[in-house]
């Protein structure tokens, strides 16, 4: 991504891998939790990847803390985002349906 010519492959690249990750973690989430969590996870290793370019440490093991450190907030945040999630779901299958319910065509 270091020329802008090249953001929207390298986004591309980076949306695919996350996708792998989650798949071969187990996740068959189809909510609106698919995006979240591939976002998250996106967003952890882009800072990580970038963390890591100026980790001196031997064996990147202060690169390995940090991810270590995102991973666990992700954990914590994870529990409140899944409630938001389902309330955003929720709100908006029902803004949808009264919507059709008042004859617009969706």
């Amino acid at each position: 991504m270091a020329q802008p010519s090249y953001v929207p492959e390298s986004l591309k690249e980076l949306a695919k891998l996350s996708d792998e990750i989650w798949f071969v973690a187990g996740d068959t989430s189809v909510d609106s939790s698919w995006y979240t969590k591939r976002a998250s996870l996106s967003a952890i290793y882009s800072a990580s990847e970038v963390f890591m370019t100026q980790d001196q440490s031997t064996d990147y093991k202060d690169t390995e803390r940090f991810l270590d450190s995102r991973l666990e907030d992700l954990r914590k945040f994870g529990g409140a985002t899944s409630a938001l999630s389902e309330w955003l779901d929720y709100t908006g299958h029902s803004v949808v349906n009264v919507l059709r319910s008042k004859g617009v065509r969706i």
